[in-house]
């Protein structure tokens, strides 16, 4: 996997320094890669990315911090390792239990410039044409019910390419715009991409293909070329996956 030079500034309008890395030990050790862990929450999935520090990618809906926090447990993490809470994009299943997070954690939450205002208002609840209601069910096993809840206010804004060393993470955030403006993706060290909804899987069989909502198909198509041009080994969704790079390249491989 191709790496990317680091921009200087890449995170901005931090409420606070950013969090020292864990100590290394030996299972932290440079030797060995970060490890990604899905964490499915019905419909939608969040991410543990481990290495020296703790990387979690989106928070799902309200109430979701409960599951999320069980498998941070689960993986013999201390919720204090948790350096760095990242939000792919404004949408409420991706940041719904942010803020729960933030205070469980005391890690600060980041999201890119152009979906702050997207999380900031909150979201009025979650309301369906009675038509695909069953086929959801299934699909979520039996959540779909989603409430209204508070805004979420970031402490740190992504404006450019962003580096997660200063975390304790090795990888990267590329801004991925197509899905919203500001959609972004992580680099992991190791080969693995996490895209957030920039593919889907969602009424799709399993396979990957671009999502049916889309804020700019063109930027969509683009974010896509432009991370398989890393030539990831596998690549992690919100909504189905993880599929092999090799893969996703066969299906989409222009941007289809």
């Amino acid at each position: 996997m191709k790496t990317i030079e680091s921009d200087p500034g890449d995170f901005a309008g931090s409420r606070e320094a950013p969090r020292a890395p864990a100590q290394k030990t030996e299972r932290t050790a440079v030797r060995y890669l970060p490890a990604v862990i899905p964490v499915p929450l019905g419909l939608t999935t969040s991410f543990i990315v481990r290495d020296h520090s703790v990387l979690l990618v989106d928070t799902g809906n309200p109430g979701d911090e409960t599951a999320i926090l069980a498998a941070v447990k689960k993986a013999g993490i201390s919720p204090d390792e948790v350096s760095l809470i990242l939000v792919t994009h404004g949408h409420p299943n991706n940041y719904g239990s942010a803020d729960a997070l933030r205070e469980l954690t005391g890690a600060p939450v980041a999201v890119h410039e152009a979906d702050a205002d997207a999380m900031r208002p909150g979201f009025d609840g979650l309301r369906l044409p009675a038509r695909i209601i069953p086929r959801l069910i299934g699909l979520a096993g039996g959540r779909i019910a989603v409430p209204g809840f508070g805004g979420v206010e970031p402490d740190i804004v992504i404006r450019s390419p962003a580096d997660l060393t200063a975390f304790g993470v090795r990888g990267r955030v590329l801004p991925t715009p197509g899905h919203t403006p500001g959609s972004v993706s992580v680099l992991v060290a190791g080969g693995t991409v996490i895209i957030g909804d920039l593919l889907s899987a969602l009424f799709a069989g399993g396979r990957p293909r671009l999502p049916f909502r889309m804020d700019n198909p063109v930027a969509a198509h683009k974010s896509l070329r432009t991370l398989l041009a890393f030539g990831p080994e596998r690549v992690y969704a919100a909504h189905g996956g993880p599929w092999p790079g090799a893969e996703v390249l066969r299906r989409l491989g222009n941007g289809r």
